[in-house]
């Protein structure tokens, strides 16, 4: 009975919950009412059984006056029983009005749905219809857009042959005016030369042109034709003679002394020309030969050390341009154990900082210094590599003294001395040295001899 009123609960709820899909779930709950029902008879069918198992009982309990006991035990039992089976009856009665209930609001839910849908499907209609009617509209307006659409084409078309004629008139506007603008140059300037050569016929010859007629008889043509042969007759006179200079000897010895002083100049410009020629072709020729002697010996460095760090392998150093060598580049080839000869743009991280250690270690064998400065070379290197590149290191330690930063504990194994620097209180940093001579088998450092003889003192 518990379960089954655990499967009338759980209904109930699935019941509760349909009521937001009741168009969809009302089929459903009329089948449901249907299993209700019958599960609700079948309950009256135990209980009618259960009914009759109460009179038999008592009619057992008649019959079994002797065991008193065991029939009130049975009777109470019974009795338990019967009020249970009354209370479930009850549970079970109000639970099917609840159920009725919820089929009442269901079906109401159910016939306002349906209101709604019709309401909707209403709507719908009505926004079809004004949907066709904004398509008719639409199309109405494409037909008038492409109409307009042409009709500014043709515009345009017609604005631009409109530009072209206008831009072809302004051109000969433009021409008409240089043209207008050279004419009345050319008239400014033939004005002017009349006004001056009025001005200079007046005050030259005090001959008054404005006086004159502007149309000359035949003698005064032929006598202007012969006073310009004439006049050109004296200006070619004049021509020949040229001008009369009487500092002219001065000037002569002034420029014969300064061609002299020109002059040597100009040889020890062309002695100093030659020279800086023979002293530039000397610089080069010695340029060459360095730079030949020394590629050559940081080729062979180069080459050796490449083996040493990638434990075989060949590199090299070529010229780009050997028939200009001083402004030649270079190109470095290097060639790993078992790859290809490439260039060194094309070699992994690593490879390419072993490949750049050994170059710049080469032209440092080749001009050693004292002192050498290397900061994180070994960053991108592996426990390997950086044993080999310690090994090349130390054959430089007997005349080079190296400095390295480095993170590599392989690497600080190798040093002579560690510095670095802590902070054992906040915002004061101390430096720290150690010498590894200094530090015994069991990794404690031993007291300098300094600091044992301050010990002792104190």
């Amino acid at each position: 009975m518990d379960e089954q009123h655990g499967v009338l609960t759980g209904e109930l709820s699935r019941a509760r919950t349909g009521r937001d899909s009741v168009s969809s779930d009302l089929a459903l709950l009329r089948d449901r009412r249907a299993e209700n029902d019958a599960q609700l008879s079948e309950l009256e069918r135990l209980v009618s059984a259960d009914g009759y198992s109460l009179a038999e009982a008592e009619k057992r309990r008649q019959e079994c006056m002797a065991e008193v006991t065991a029939s009130k035990v049975n009777l109470a039992r019974c009795d338990q029983l019967l009020k249970n089976l009354s209370a479930r009856m009850q549970q079970f009665e109000h639970d099917q009005h609840e159920r009725q209930q919820t089929i009442d609001e269901s079906r109401a839910s159910v016939a306002e749905a349906e209101d709604a849908v019709n309401t909707c499907e209403t709507e719908i209609l009505t926004l079809e219809s004004q949907v066709a009617a904004l398509h008719l509209k639409n199309d109405e307006l494409f037909a008038s857009n492409r109409m307009l659409s042409e009709k500014r084409e043709a515009l345009r078309a017609e604005r631009g042959h409109i530009q072209v004629d206008l831009q072809k008139l302004r051109a000969s506007l433009r021409k008409l005016e240089a043209e207008k603008h050279t004419e009345d140059l050319a008239a400014g300037e033939v004005r002017h030369q009349r006004d001056s050569l009025a001005e200079r016929m007046l005050e030259d010859y005090g001959i008054d042109l404005s006086a004159i007629k502007d149309e000359p008889t035949a003698e005064q043509e032929e006598e202007r034709d012969r006073i310009e042969e004439e006049i050109k007759e004296l200006r070619r006179k004049i021509g020949n003679i040229g001008n009369v200079n009487l500092d002219a000897l001065d000037e002569l010895e002034d420029l014969d002394t300064r061609f002299e002083d020109l002059s040597g100049q100009y040889e020890d410009l062309k002695n100093s020309k030659a020279s800086l020629e023979q002293i530039i072709e000397r610089i080069n020729t010695d340029s060459r030969r360095l730079f030949t002697e020394t590629l050559q010996t940081v080729r062979e460095h180069f080459q050796i050390l490449f083996r040493k760090l990638f434990g075989g392998g060949h590199a090299d150093i070529l010229m780009e341009d050997e028939s200009d060598i001083l402004e030649s580049g270079l190109e470095i080839v290097a060639r790993p154990p078992g790859k290809e000869p490439r260039s060194i743009s094309l070699l992994s991280g690593g490879e390419k900082t072993l490949t750049c250690v050994a170059c710049l270690l080469a032209i440092f064998r080749s001009r050693p210094s004292p002192f050498c400065v290397l900061d994180e070379v070994d960053a991108a290197l592996d426990e390997a590599n950086i044993e080999r590149f310690v090994g090349v290191l130390n054959e430089f330690l007997q005349w080079t003294q190296f400095i390295v930063v480095t993170h590599s504990k392989k690497t600080m194994s190798c040093g002579g001395t560690l510095y670095g620097v802590t902070m054992q209180e906040s915002g004061i940093s101390k430096q720290v040295s150690v010498r590894f001579e200094d530090v015994s088998e069991t990794g404690e450092i031993r007291s300098s001899p300094a600091e044992d003889d301050d010990t002792q003192a104190a």
